[in-house]
């Protein structure tokens, strides 16, 4: 009973991977989903021979396996969907989840049978983890080219490592290729070149990364020792203060002006993250300032410091 349903499902996510309307065309992240998508349904196959072997010695289906074969056929079948509404990232993303989920399935089922697993159903498992690696590497290149993009944007020599990038998209662009005439030991040596030369890489680019981590930082240090003396003097010509508040609010200012000074030494100095982590201290002052001020603020009018939070120059560093 349990194999004839796990049939059902396979027919079904089959008739709707196979869409005639899924026709090929010259978009990369069409035809890299529909790579996906076609070994999925290929694999659906070998999985269902792998259950039905164990039906045949009267040996009940681990539940572990079945779980993770029914979480499968639902990433696939969502990666299809994704695929009908030309959601082509999407879809990949589901379809190396399903992909992840059919190999965690087979290796169970393997583990389980009393027999020793098929070709079909090893060379299956194989193909599944390199299209998974591969895919996996790609994503991650072309975050390091979004990276590399940016940088040069700002006006950073990336010219190497862009050169680099383009050459370890050819190796997985090699990989794919080579996996899809089904010469998985060709896909293994140019995925293997691709993520070699990734790891070579990974010293320039750190380089890189510290170098716009060391610009933004300084662009939001400038920023801040603006804001801090502004605000210092908006809150001594305020008349709506009262001393204690104004002593108050200035001694959290010093306070600031003290890490940002901090800040700045350290940066000469290319010790980022502890500037970084002055810049904090600072900004936590900026916000004691504006607390101090606030309290006792006669009317609607009064000036009060404003801060400025540090989040964006974090958020702008990580991308």
């Amino acid at each position: 009973m349990a194999t004839i349903v796990l049939l059902t499902l396979v027919l079904s996510i089959t008739v709707t991977v196979f869409n005639p309307a899924l026709a090929l065309t010259n978009d990369n992240q069409k035809q890299k989903a529909e790579s996906l998508l076609t070994i999925l349904s290929n694999s659906n196959i070998t999985i269902v021979a792998a259950f039905s072997r164990l039906d045949v010695h009267n040996i009940a289906v681990p539940q572990t396996a079945e779980t993770a074969y029914t979480e499968a056929l639902a990433h696939a079948e969502e990666a299809a969907s994704l695929m009908n509404q030309e959601k082509y990232d999407e879809a990949s993303g589901e379809a190396v989840k399903a992909m992840q989920k059919f190999e965690e399935a087979l290796r169970i089922l393997e583990s389980t049978s009393p027999v020793e697993p098929t070709e079909t159903e090893v060379t299956a498992e194989e193909i599944i983890g390199l299209k998974t690696n591969i895919t996996r590497t790609i994503e991650y290149t072309e975050r390091l080219e979004n990276l590399t993009e940016k940088a040069a944007t700002s006006g950073y020599n990336t010219t190497a490592i862009e050169n680099r990038l383009s050459e370890i998209k050819q190796h997985l662009e090699n990989a794919t290729r080579q996996l899809s005439a089904m010469n998985l030991e060709g896909a293994a040596e140019e995925l293997c070149t691709a993520k070699t030369l990734l790891k070579n890489l990974k010293e320039s680019l750190e380089g890189l990364t510290n170098r716009v981590k060391a610009s933004n930082t300084e662009k939001y240090l400038e920023a801040a020792e603006i804001r801090v003396s502004a605000t210092k003097a908006n809150i001594t010509a305020s008349a709506n203060l009262t001393t204690e508040a104004k002593e108050d609010a200035i001694t959290a200012l010093n306070n600031s002006e003290k890490n940002l000074e901090n800040a700045r030494d350290l940066i000469e100095k290319d010790n980022v993250d502890d500037a970084i982590e002055e810049l904090e201290e600072a900004k936590k002052w900026e916000e004691e300032s504006s607390r101090a001020a606030a309290s006792v603020a006669a009317t609607p009018t009064s000036v009060a410091p404003t801060t400025e939070s540090f989040t964006k120059a974090e958020n702008t560093e990580s991308r």
